[in-house]
């Protein structure tokens, strides 16, 4: 049902029921157009009352006498039966306050939230200019979702659903913004140094009384344990009455024979009651040193008592007074009755709940449980939802009614007016479209490999010359990498020009030659070089479980080697999966040597020493420049196979009618003679070190001779040597020009760093 403009405020108390029904007037007034007021024939904490019957028969004659349907319904709820904590938090953006109060809440309610129903609001508080929310203070109400239900299960029974389900005492609060505060300072006129003076209400009620104390902008409430019951119990006692005659000696205490025996009678309770109201007061002003309490103001019956008003201000030594009626409330046909007017103070929390409920007050808070509000939201929704529904059906009975027509009319069985079916001639026009489909399918993959072929002749003819280059330039560097013997270049520049140059095996035997010899070059490319990574990994690490370096000077020294920790060794796995998905070539190497001289272990320390420390560490001289292996692409140079010592082999040295002479080692097969090699015997001449073509590098053997085939050593035609074959593997990534110089920079900016770093670390030293 659709809710109307009209509010009912609802306040089961202890010993009556009071409800208010206010509208909306013209601009903001409110206006009471009806009311009522059903005392209890007992209070309902008497120790013979039943407070559910008691209730349930108050709510029946309230409802046989009033109309609620299409009202909201507001009811209060004892402060004593709520919990209410004040926080200030830090600042903090406006949409995430809501996280920091659910923060809040598990710390300051001191039950399992699970168990009670809360609600919060931000009291005051204004924005800077970066969106936060600064100066606010935050209100937690809650209470627990048993004693909710308690107090909503007469109004379930009589089928009154209700809307709000607020503290008695935030209802006052919104009766003291609105009636007793003139003037609500807004957020940015509000200055927490120095706030607007503070107003006290008192709400007696039977059993408590509330105390709230607020500015128009902050809040604070206690509920202090004495009531109007207290004051006839007292006299009940002194004077030795029952409770009836009690209640009406003391609501009559003017009229009585002595009246200051009466208010001696309760002097005890009177004193009590201020002793509460100031230690309240004191605590309040503790905690909020800039409060400026101006006056106090009594709410309910209880406030009636003779002499309370005077007494409370003489004890508090503050302005105290008895509300006198609601000043912003309009209608005079409510107002103006004698039960309303004579009952006025205990009306207070149904004025509040519906200023709250007509959206006048300044709480907001709800403690109405969210099943509730969930379940009536889906039940004021199935009326739509239904029609809905309904509609929806009616729309797919008329597709259904639509598509049956449509589809009578392409039904085989329909005849079109030249006599034939139209689903034959669809299907025939069908066929005609699918086989010049098929026919422009076939034609469009002949073209496309067509196009293939042509792709791959025209990338044939238009390769970078780059690519080519790159080869020349690997040659090169593998040739640079090769060692060369000093003694052999010295003896070799010492000949003449024009005369044959030959070095005497006796002058240096093959066994101290500090050469390397190719046999060939084998490339491959492969997709994936971890792969091939993977297989020389642990071959890799353990040829360089010494360091290359200390080897060599031990080879120059004439030294046994002393075994080391491999360069980079402390690294080890640092470039573990460096070739991982990179495409690249495999370069392998064959080659052999006869030095056999030198004090060495192993069969490959001379190559380790010599051919791969210049792969690793040397340089090499291009036409723009100098780089490093690493800068070219070159990277895990590996000794992947060495023969052992062989017996000695036989080098027979022969003469040949074609001539003498040394073929020098160049590109493309270079050289002079016709020598040959056969059977472990060179010829008269050697052949050139081949590599013209990217499959491999060869290099002849030497030979020296004349025509007339004798020896030209000590007339010697045979020595013994031994010979090392041995196989390397590197892999190579070719590299752009750019490529390489970034590469280039990149190191020597990295090692001019890390000289200056050191000159700088011994600065400090010294």
């Amino acid at each position: 049902m659709a809710k109307t403009n009209a509010v009912w405020g609802i306040d089961i108390g202890q010993s009556g029921l009071k409800a208010l029904r206010c509208t909306k007037g013209e601009g903001d007034s409110i206006v009471a157009d009806r009311y009522d007021f059903i005392e209890y024939p007992k209070i309902l904490s008497a120790a013979d009352a039943e407070p559910e019957a008691i209730i349930k028969e108050a709510l029946e004659q309230f409802l046989s006498r009033n109309e609620v349907a299409g009202d909201s319904i507001a009811i209060s709820v004892p402060g004593q039966a709520g919990l209410s904590r004040f926080f200030k938090p830090p600042p903090v953006e406006a949409r995430k306050m809501g996280d920091i109060v659910k923060f809040e809440v598990s710390q300051q309610i001191p039950f399992p939230i699970e168990d009670v129903i809360w609600d919060w609001q931000q009291m005051g508080g204004s924005t800077d200019e970066d969106g936060r929310t600064v100066d606010a203070e935050i209100g937690l109400f809650a209470m627990k979702r048993d004693a909710v239900f308690r107090a909503l299960q007469p109004f379930d029974d009589a089928g009154v659903e209700v809307d709000i389900v607020q503290l008695s005492p935030l209802s006052v609060f919104n009766v003291v913004c609105h009636d007793y505060i003139d003037e609500l300072p807004t957020a940015e006129e509000f200055d927490p140094e120095d706030p607007p003076e503070s107003i006290v209400m008192i709400s007696m009620g039977t059993d408590t009384t509330d105390l709230i104390v607020s500015n128009g902008v902050k809040l604070w409430m206690r509920n202090i344990p004495i009531g109007g019951n207290h004051f006839t119990k007292q006299l009940s006692r002194e004077m030795k009455l029952t409770q009836a005659k009690a209640e009406h000696l003391k609501r009559n205490a003017k009229m009585a024979e002595n009246p200051k025996a009466v208010f001696q009678a309760m002097r005890p309770v009177f004193n009590d009651l201020v002793n509460e109201v100031q230690r309240s007061l004191t605590f309040f002003e503790s905690m909020d040193k800039s409060a400026n309490i101006s006056e106090m103001v009594l709410l309910g019956n209880a406030a009636k008592l003779p002499g309370l008003t005077q007494f409370l201000g003489k004890q508090l030594e503050i302005k105290v007074s008895r509300a006198k009626g609601f000043k912003h409330l309009d209608g005079d046909e409510v107002t103006s009755q004698s039960t309303f007017a004579n009952n006025s103070l205990s009306f207070a929390p149904c004025y509040g709940l519906c200023l709250q409920g007509l959206s006048h007050g300044q709480i907001k808070t709800n403690l109405l449980p969210n099943e509730m509000v969930i379940e009536r939201v889906i039940r004021a929704k199935k009326p739509w939802v239904l029609a809905s529904v309904s509609l929806l059906l009616l729309g797919c009975s008329l597709g259904l009614f639509y598509k049956t027509l449509a589809n009578e009319n392409v039904a085989e069985t329909h005849v079109d007016a030249d006599g034939t079916t139209t689903w034959d001639s669809a299907m025939k026009a069908a066929d005609r479209e699918s086989k010049a489909s098929k026919t422009f399918v076939t034609r469009d993959t002949e073209l496309k490999e067509l196009l293939g072929k042509f792709k791959v002749v025209a990338n044939e003819l238009t390769a970078s010359d780059l690519d080519r280059a790159s080869w020349i330039e690997i040659y090169s560097a593998l040739y640079q990498a090769l060692p060369k013997d000093e003694n052999i270049e010295k003896k070799l520049s010492e000949l003449p020009d024009d005369a044959f140059k030959a070095i005497d095996p006796k002058e240096v035997p093959f066994a101290g030659r500090r050469e390397i010899y190719i046999d060939h070059i084998e490339t491959e490319f492969q997709k994936d070089l971890g792969e091939w990574h993977a297989k020389i990994e642990k071959i890799f690490e353990n040829q360089n479980a010494r360091d290359i370096d200390s080897l060599q000077d031990d080879v120059a020294a004439d030294k046994t080697p002393k075994p080391a920790t491999a360069a980079g060794a402390g690294d080890e796995g640092e470039d573990k999966g460096k070739l991982k998905d990179k495409a690249g070539w495999v370069i392998e190497i064959q080659g052999h040597h006869f030095f056999n001289e030198d004090p060495l272990t192993g069969e490959l320390d001379f190559v380790r020493s010599t051919f791969l420390k210049n792969l690793t560490s040397g340089t090499v001289k291009l036409p723009e420049g100098d780089f490093t292996y690493e800068d070219l692409g070159i990277s895990y140079p590996t000794v992947v196979r060495v023969s052992p010592k062989s017996n000695p082999k036989i080098i027979s040295i022969e003469s040949d009618t074609s001539g003498s002479g040394m073929g020098g080692m160049g590109m493309g097969g270079i050289g002079s003679g016709g020598g040959k090699r056969s059977g472990g015997s060179l010829g008269g001449g050697p052949g050139g070190m081949g590599m013209g073509g990217i499959g491999g590098m060869g290099m002849g053997g030497m030979g020296m001779g004349d025509s007339s085939g004798q020896s030209l050593v000590d007339n010697e035609k045979v020595f013994e040597a031994k010979e090392y074959i041995f196989v390397v593997q590197m892999a190579w990534i070719p590299k752009s020009t750019a490529e390489r110089n970034e590469a280039k920079t990149t190191r020597e900016e990295a090692a001019a760093k890390a000289e200056a770093d050191a000159a700088a670390a011994a600065a400090e030293t010294n």
